[in-house]
């Protein structure tokens, strides 16, 4: 609305009147009109109030459209605590995954160990005393054809069967017994005692136990007696031999090879006695298994023998007492 205009309408004037011309009506008055005056308010203020209602829509709008200032930096703030807990859920995820993983692994190695522990242990060892004795005869480069052809012949059994009795014509009851030219010994005895009888003999051969010292007096005072004196010195012919068969001391061993006793001396008093053959002193081996209560012992006697064909009696003989624990123990078979 002008500011300028008057909020009321003037009355209007009388027009002027020229010569014979008819006279204008003027306005009627307005006071004259019975409608109350404030109706004639009415449009403007109903527009004006309308305008106020679509603005304060439209501000209410725009205030619900947009957060305020303090709201967003709130929002901002919870969107990133959302992302860094999701990133953790992913990260632990893949912890949990990982695991797993490894949790399925360590079950498949479990069940690996227990199929392990399930399966039939293969042999370590031979089987069967043959087994065994054939293992020996490779491990020394022997001829296997003629080594197994020597273990199938009953001439082999024949030469220990004679040694067995030569032995026994002797006097021989039990094994080790030795015999140091003519002094026969019992037992698995000391090499003090065997070098002391040895030296007796390089000196020339004591005729009487009275010119032994006192603890070899012993041995041939005990009972039975372990030490004694012999006529004459045994054949040792056909016997394997360390050293030289002319030699004036020889000492002749009767032995079983699954004997524990025999293999006590051998490992305790034999490398001394072999410390001193050589010209002087010799070695002789007779066989003399005890099979009643050795019952390997024939076909180990059988093995040295077969290797003696070969040239390598006494290779055998070692590794047949070295390795005695494991054959004396194996079945007999083929």
């Amino acid at each position: 609305m002008n500011e300028d205009a008057d909020p009321q309408e003037p009355e209007a004037e009388p027009a002027e009147t020229a010569g014979d011309a008819e006279p204008v009506e003027s306005s009627p008055d307005p006071r004259a009109d019975s409608t109350p005056l404030w109706t004639a308010f009415l449009l403007p203020i109903s527009v004006l109030i309308g305008a106020a209602v679509i603005v304060a829509a439209i501000l209410a709008a725009d205030t619900r459209s947009a957060p305020t200032e303090s709201a967003t930096p709130a929002l901002n703030d919870l969107t990133t605590a959302v992302g860094s807990l999701s990133a953790e859920v992913q990260s632990l995820s893949a912890e949990v995954e990982s695991l797993s993983d490894e949790v399925e692994l360590l079950a498949l190695e479990v069940e690996l160990s227990g199929a392990v522990d399930r399966a039939p242990a293969a042999p370590s060892g031979p089987r069967t005393l043959r087994d065994a004795l054939s293992a020996y005869a490779t491990s020394l480069d022997l001829d296997a054809e003629r080594f197994d052809a020597c273990l199938g012949d009953e001439g082999t059994f024949d030469a220990i069967r004679e040694q067995l009795q030569r032995g026994i014509d002797l006097g021989v009851s039990g094994t080790p017994t030795f015999f140091v030219n003519n002094k026969m010994i019992s037992g698995a005895q000391p090499a003090a005692l065997f070098a002391a009888i040895i030296d007796a003999e390089l000196d020339g051969s004591p005729t009487s136990i009275d010119e032994y010292p006192e603890a070899i007096r012993a041995l041939a005072d005990s009972v039975p007696p372990r030490l004694a004196i012999l006529p004459e010195r045994p054949d040792a012919s056909g016997a394997p031999i360390e050293g030289s068969p002319d030699a004036p001391v020889v000492v002749l061993e009767f032995s079983d090879f699954e004997c524990p006793f025999c293999q006590r001396w051998y490992v305790d008093t034999l490398p001394g006695i072999r410390a001193l053959v050589g010209e002087d002193v010799a070695i002789a081996f007779f066989h003399f298994p005890l099979t009643q209560i050795h019952p390997n012992a024939a076909m180990a006697h059988a093995a040295a023998e077969c290797a003696g064909s070969q040239g390598k009696f006494w290779e055998m003989h070692d590794l047949l007492f070295e390795r005695q624990g494991e054959w004396s123990s194996l079945p007999n078979v083929n």
